[in-house]
């Protein structure tokens, strides 16, 4: 088992409303992957469930081989976390908070806080008592609190909320190198799809509590491409699909796309060749992810 975090056929109910059903993940070290859904899909039950806040459900979640529901011990070391609004020693400051958290999970080298407190962009305020910190503040202290020690798994809901737009790129960096240099197996939770697509290796679609589709954000992992082609002769080409009983969208009058496997590309490019269809040109088009998400909530 390579997997650092293992999540099998786990589901969760409320009474008889079922928030979770048959959810099953992986992640390796050093991997990022995002969940993405509308409000209600059961993403942060699934991170409670993944920290040990909610212990009761079906299924199985192993941590570096350990299932965590017949486990005695604590997840504090195993998991860093930040779900929803963090909780803090509202009298004590930011840097004394982070302190106290750092002698919980073990940290020995405390001068790792002050790259920790730079890189998540809280510098100018650290010092000050958290009661004075608005939302947006504590959400970035919540943030450094949970790599603390750099844990094996790191959750995040939100992660990027409160963070100064220009802080952004370099958050994300840091969350980066610490999956590759800890290899630490990151799961992020985050309505900015921009972003996931920015930071993560992977995203896993979720709705009504199910994991609809799951998708590698590494292009070359992927054998299926969509591919448009341009020519002064739809109609002729439109024919052609149809009498090789492949399945296309006509875009515009001079456009049409078919979804087909990477390999075959060339040998179709060449049979349109043969048929004397003239092409303009031929390119590979990629999807946002805002457009994979849209589609696949749609069903498409």
């Amino acid at each position: 088992m390579n997997e650092i975090l293992k999540i099998q056929k786990v589901s969760k109910c409320y009474g008889k409303q079922k928030v979770l059903e048959d959810v099953s993940l992986s992640l390796e070290p050093g991997e990022i992957l995002g969940l993405v859904g509308p409000n209600g899909a059961g993403k942060t039950t699934l991170m409670k469930i993944i920290t040990g806040l909610i212990r009761r459900y079906d299924g199985e979640v192993f941590i570096k081989e350990e299932n965590i529901k017949s486990s005695k011990a604590s997840n504090t070391k195993k998991v860093g976390c930040v779900i929803e609004t963090p909780g803090f020693y509202p009298n004590l400051t930011g840097y004394e908070n982070l302190l106290f958290f750092a002698e919980i999970s073990g940290m020995k080298d405390k001068k790792d806080i002050d790259e920790i407190v730079r890189n998540v962009g809280i510098e100018s305020y650290i010092h000050k008592k958290v009661k004075q910190y608005s939302l947006g503040m504590k959400q970035r202290l919540g943030v450094a609190q949970a790599v603390l020690s750099y844990p094996p798994v790191l959750i995040l809901d939100e992660p990027t909320n409160g963070l100064d737009p220009a802080i952004v790129p370099e958050f994300r960096r840091f969350i980066k190198q610490i999956a590759k240099e800890k290899n630490t197996a990151v799961l992020i939770s985050s309505h900015i799809l921009s972003e996931i697509e920015l930071m993560c290796d992977k995203v896993a679609f979720i709705q009504n509590g199910k994991i609809i589709r799951l998708e590698s954000m590494k292009n070359e992992d992927s054998m299926r491409a969509k591919v448009a082609f341009k020519t002064s002769k739809i109609e002729k080409l439109e024919n052609f699909f149809k009498e090789i009983n492949m399945s296309y969208v006509v875009i515009s009058d001079s456009e049409l796309r078919v979804e087909m496997d990477k390999t075959s590309i060339e040998d179709l490019v060449l049979k349109i060749s043969k048929a004397d269809i003239p092409l303009r040109s031929i390119n590979e088009v990629r999807e946002s992810l805002e457009q994979k998400y849209l589609n696949t909530m749609r069903g498409e």
